[in-house]
């Protein structure tokens, strides 16, 4: 197939990227930088996605477009909720016309399991009411919400993957991703600050049981949003002490004051995209850690 990804040099993309051309998929790239994978049937665009309406021509003859760029991170700063809504939101409006007009077969978008139920702590269904209460958050839910409607208007077929917390090599974000970056400040004999008291509960996955999801959403047709998750949380304070007892080396912990913005817990049921999807995660947290530690 033709595919196209938005957003293909950052974690998720990277690594999407590889097992598309491992799959001998034709590959293009648009993003802001170039990857160091080579492969003859990958073409990289360098471009900016808030005029993606410049590189209507890279388009022409794609079945699917990945869905993964994001300018920014979980927040609270109402000083960037204008360029949260510039440089994610209306670019992908105009991503969903560019992809209705060049009759793309299907959109699949990355949306964020671990922020855009908002805070409280049962196991979220696809079916509850998402409560996202700051910029980045709202903004995916806004992209959820225009998918259907242009599916709806315009027969765009789409899927949403709300992703929890990924982590796995290819990581590049060095301040986003808890686990990558425990680990590496862990091995560079940083210190390392953990917000509160390090007894928020995330769900965790890793990144390859995240690839998987993506790569069979191509083929889902009856349900538009799946969880990808583990169903299982697990505290800071956990992560912390599994990584120290895989590498024998116990950290160097500041606790700093709690971030108001921060969830307390967060954990998915992933039932439906386990029947629908005919996929689960097969790495454990204790298994992904030690991969990673293993280099």
């Amino acid at each position: 197939m033709n595919i196209l990804v938005t957003g293909g040099c950052g974690f998720i993309g990277q690594n999407l990227i590889k097992k598309l051309t491992e799959l001998n998929h034709n590959i293009t790239v648009f993003d802001a930088k170039k990857t160091e994978l080579e492969s003859s049937n990958i073409n990289y665009i360098i471009g900016n996605f808030e005029n993606i309406e410049n590189y209507i021509n890279i388009f022409d003859n794609i079945d699917i477009v990945y869905h993964l760029i994001s300018t920014t991170t979980p927040n609270n700063d109402r000083h960037k909720i204008e360029f949260d809504i510039r440089t994610n939101l209306i670019p992908a409006i105009k991503l969903l016309n560019i992809c209705t007009d060049k009759k793309v077969k299907k959109i699949i978008f990355a949306s964020s399991g671990g922020s855009i139920y908002g805070n409280y702590g049962n196991k979220h269904k696809e079916k509850d009411l998402p409560k996202p209460y700051y910029a980045y958050a709202i903004n995916k839910f806004a992209i959820e919400n225009y998918l259907e409607s242009f599916y709806k208007f315009e027969n765009l077929d789409y899927t949403v993957l709300r992703i929890t917390n990924p982590y796995g090599k290819n990581h590049i974000n060095k301040k986003q991703g808890l686990i990558n970056v425990l680990i590496e400040k862990l091995l560079k004999g940083e210190q390392i600050e953990i917000y509160g008291n390090g007894k928020i509960e995330r769900d965790y996955i890793y990144i390859d049981d995240v690839i998987n999801a993506l790569i069979l959403s191509i083929n889902s047709t009856k349900h538009k949003i799946f969880n990808i998750s583990t169903g299982k949380s697990a505290s800071i304070n956990k992560i912390l002490k599994i990584i120290q007892n895989l590498s024998g080396i116990k950290p160097n912990i500041k606790y700093l004051p709690e971030r108001e913005f921060d969830i307390q817990k967060n954990v998915l049921d992933n039932s439906l995209a386990k029947k629908e999807l005919n996929w689960k995660p097969e790495i454990s947290l204790e298994k992904g850690i030690e991969i990673l530690l293993k280099g």
